[in-house]
């Protein structure tokens, strides 16, 4: 049967005719050898190392998983792996002004490390803060902090409830009166009694909404002064670790204030006018008050501190760090 010949030269060819099998492959297999030597030998795989999907030709990432290709040099090595798991495919702007990502695009994520003993977190932070805080950052759990913030407010309540048994508190007859009651109406001993309790209840759970408004308060001011920061490494999860953290001091400064109330106070009898200004409670404190209200500022500052190196790890080439611990210690000290 009569082979047509097939001639190739500076990649022009005639396409060979033949009424055999054997012809039509030879066909084939001569047009693949005119593009391979057109578009150079593969320097890409055909399926993907991650989700082995298959590539389309000349991709760059995976349209499947976003894995970057690495490239196959002319020896056969393929090249280092890409430091990010995910492409950075840029976004394109929509008709609205908003940018939109390929259906396969998942963005980069940020690494989360196993959360590390909380006897070494503690003691990196009161040894090197600057240092141990950005580690936290990047092992964001709520278990921790949730400990440190239930620990500082079960310290402060039962400071306060020593303070109150200290403190024989007598109500105006004019309370009585318009409250519609008389004194013989109420046992102040049973009263006082169910009163200290609940306080000493309750002040753990004001710690603990304490931490959560808290964590709003620096997500949002992230938002407004780091909004290039992507979303997933300000997240609600990571501002809750931060804040949590930062309640740390107040575990010394409760733990001081104990010690104040068991060993610096003396019993006294105070009169409250009003049933919702317990203030006068405070009263017997004189200038041990207001050297307790020093260090409450000295320990808020320290807190603060580890929210701004905190901060400073997530946008370290920014400068919106000391703004956002200026703001967010005049929140905590006018609001708490």
């Amino acid at each position: 049967m009569l082979q047509w010949k097939t001639a190739i030269t500076n990649n022009k060819f005639l396409i060979p005719v033949s009424f055999t099998y054997n012809g039509i492959f030879s066909c084939i297999n001569v047009i693949e050898l005119i593009f391979m030597s057109k578009n150079g030998p593969e320097t890409t795989p055909k399926f993907c190392g991650n989700c082995g999907q298959k590539l389309l030709g000349g991709a760059t990432f995976c349209a499947y998983c976003g894995t970057p290709v690495p490239t196959i040099e002319s020896t056969g090595v393929v090249s280092a792996k890409p430091s990010s798991p995910y492409a950075p495919i840029p976004p394109t702007v929509s008709s609205r002004g908003a940018p939109t990502y390929p259906p396969s695009y998942r963005p980069e994520r940020i690494v989360r490390e196993p959360a590390l003993p909380f006897a070494q977190h503690f003691q990196g932070v009161l040894l090197s803060p600057q240092l141990e805080m950005p580690r936290i950052v990047k092992r964001a759990n709520l278990s921790q902090p949730f400990l440190i913030v239930l620990i500082a407010g079960i310290i402060s309540g039962i400071a306060l409830f020593i303070l109150t048994s200290k403190t024989t508190i007598e109500f105006s007859s004019g309370l009585f009166e318009s409250l519609g009651m008389s004194g013989a109406d109420i046992d102040m001993e049973e009263y006082m009694q169910f009163f200290m309790m609940m306080t000493a209840f309750f002040t753990p759970f004001g710690f603990l909404i304490s931490w959560i408004i808290g964590s709003i308060v620096l997500w949002i001011l992230q938002a407004i002064f780091s909004s290039q920061v992507p979303s997933h490494e300000r997240n609600f999860k990571t501002m809750a670790t931060i804040v949590g953290w930062s309640f740390l001091p107040r575990i010394f400064n409760e733990l001081v204030r104990l010690a104040a109330f068991i060993f610096l106070i003396e019993p006294s009898i105070v009169t409250i006018d009003d049933i919702w200004d317990l203030s006068a409670i405070s009263a017997p404190l004189g200038i041990i008050g207001d050297i307790l209200s020093f260090v409450d500022i000295i320990f808020l500052i320290w807190g603060v501190v580890l929210v701004y190196f905190a901060v400073k790890s997530i946008d370290p080439e920014g400068s919106h760090a000391v703004i956002i611990g200026i703001i967010y210690a005049v929140i905590l000290f006018f609001v708490f």
